[in-house]
């Protein structure tokens, strides 16, 4: 039986070889996958995450810090890459910008008989897009630049615990 862990690094490693297609091997035929503003099942998700390689091509994944349990993990990471493709996200299309950033993203997985049921991931659509320099409906832009702060380099840190409320 494949754990979290194992599964979580196989989807990094084959979204970092930009191997995607084979992503829903993964996931259990009722999994699914969530970022804010859309849900995918399996089958959907190499069109879902090839917007994001082809948007950033050279996007790397930086671990910062994991939780795990009996049934999953919750890892947050620091994402970096060059904006040199279309982004196409729930608001919309974003053309080229040529900036590079970095954002971070906590993914919480839960896997049942070595699939993954459950990949979540969350992080802040508003840190993105004033990153690329955007500017977000209702903020002036000096407001956005001084309420989006730089993301200070942190040690990676591993906690092996459990959640409270987990299941055992």
């Amino acid at each position: 039986m494949r754990g979290a862990d194992r599964l979580i690094e196989q989807q990094y490693a084959m979204l970092l070889r930009r191997d995607v297609a084979r992503l829903p091997e993964l996931y259990a035929i009722d999994g699914s996958y969530s970022m804010p503003g859309v849900t995918v099942r399996p089958p959907e998700l190499p069109a879902l995450l090839r917007t994001w390689t082809g948007a950033f091509p050279d996007l790397r994944v930086d671990p910062l810090s994991a939780v795990r349990t009996a049934g999953g993990a919750a890892v947050e990471q620091r994402l970096t890459g060059t904006h040199t493709g279309v982004l196409h996200t729930p608001f919309g299309t974003v053309a080229p910008t040529g900036r590079t950033v970095s954002w971070e993203v906590v993914d919480m997985v839960r896997a049942r008989r070595g699939r993954i049921m459950t990949w979540r991931s969350y992080f802040d659509w508003g840190h993105l897009i004033t990153s690329l320099g955007l500017q977000v409906a209702g903020l002036s832009r000096q407001a956005q630049l001084t309420a989006v702060p730089p993301i200070p380099a942190r040690e990676p840190v591993l906690v092996d615990a459990a959640w409270p409320g987990a299941a055992a």
